[in-house]
């Protein structure tokens, strides 16, 4: 996992499994990747929380790439827009909701990354692994 390049900005993750209490993964300063455990076929979305702490942000957007046995199966991109920094907003954006593949073939092991952007300039990556069960 590689470090925001300043102290501009901080992250958190919070997983929302439909039928389940959300888990919440704390990004920044993190020394292994978050592995996560989600029956196929199961609704979940994500809500992103950070603060943006000493300069304005721009063209904020994420980024994640879920791979399968290294091959990319598939890609999600979400803007954040514009943002101010504050010493007390926390600014959240939330995924679309998605829901796991089923069937026995999709179950196993994909491995993600999710970067988190500034304009084109890379800010944060947090890799994690995504276990689809029965």
């Amino acid at each position: 996992m590689t470090a925001p390049h300043s102290d501009s900005i901080t992250y958190q993750n919070i997983l929302k499994v439909n039928g389940k209490d959300p888990v919440v993964y704390e990004l920044e300063g993190r020394q292994e990747p978050v592995h996560v455990v989600i029956p196929g076929g199961t609704n979940y979305h994500n809500t992103f929380k950070f603060k943006v702490k000493n300069r304005k942000m721009e063209n904020l957007k994420y980024k994640q790439v879920f791979k399968k046995g290294g091959i990319p199966i598939k890609h999600v991109e979400i803007d954040s827009g514009t943002r101010e920094p504050s010493e007390t907003e926390i600014y959240e954006v939330d995924s679309p909701e998605d829901e796991t593949p089923s069937g026995w073939l999709t179950r196993g092991m994909y491995h993600a990354n999710t970067t988190y952007y500034e304009g084109e300039k890379e800010l944060f990556v947090a890799p994690w692994t995504l276990e689809i069960t029965k």
